[in-house]
């Protein structure tokens, strides 16, 4: 046997390492622009969840809920004897923004909304027995479009555009 040993010199395993540092941070930089939570479609699908989770509870506790969008973002209210109120703040109903400066465009019922900064009742109405309040609501980011069509039977789909 020689005195020297069989392996990978120091040079070989920086290399290696290099290229697999690279490699995993340009998977990481793809991901993070792909799913940077900022796209009018992921917003929309958030969106489309939080309303449907809003129609459960609307059938669940026999009161309409409904959603208040404004040209900054959207919260969730309840109807009550005295009214709609704000839903109570938690973890899901909480009032969220547009991210990445997102522009909403509003069509309820076949006509367009004005997004007010602070409108006195919700826009889109569950109401306990599952009907909700047809609507379109585009959203636009930086060449992005994408589109939330609510039907009054309750059905709700994320629609892309280009």
């Amino acid at each position: 046997m020689s005195g020297r040993s069989r392996g990978f010199t120091l040079i070989e395993v920086l290399v290696v390492v290099t290229i697999a540092a690279v490699l995993a941070s340009l998977v990481v930089l793809r991901l993070g622009a792909w799913r940077s939570g900022a796209e009018p479609a992921g917003q929309l699908e958030r969106l489309a969840a939080l309303v449907d989770y809003q129609c459960e509870q609307a059938l669940f506790q026999s009161r309409p809920r409904g959603v208040r969008l404004t040209a900054g973002g959207y919260d969730f209210w309840q109807s009550t004897a005295r009214g709609w109120l704000p839903v109570a703040d938690d973890d899901v109903a909480r009032a969220r923004e547009w991210l990445g400066g997102a522009e909403p465009d509003l069509v309820v019922e076949d006509r367009r909304v004005e997004l007010e900064a602070e409108p006195a009742a919700p826009q889109l109405v569950c109401q306990p027995l599952g009907e909700l309040t047809a609507f379109n609501l585009e959203l636009r980011l930086e060449g992005q479009a994408a589109v939330l069509v609510g039907e009054p039977g309750g059905r709700l789909a994320v629609e892309a555009r280009q």
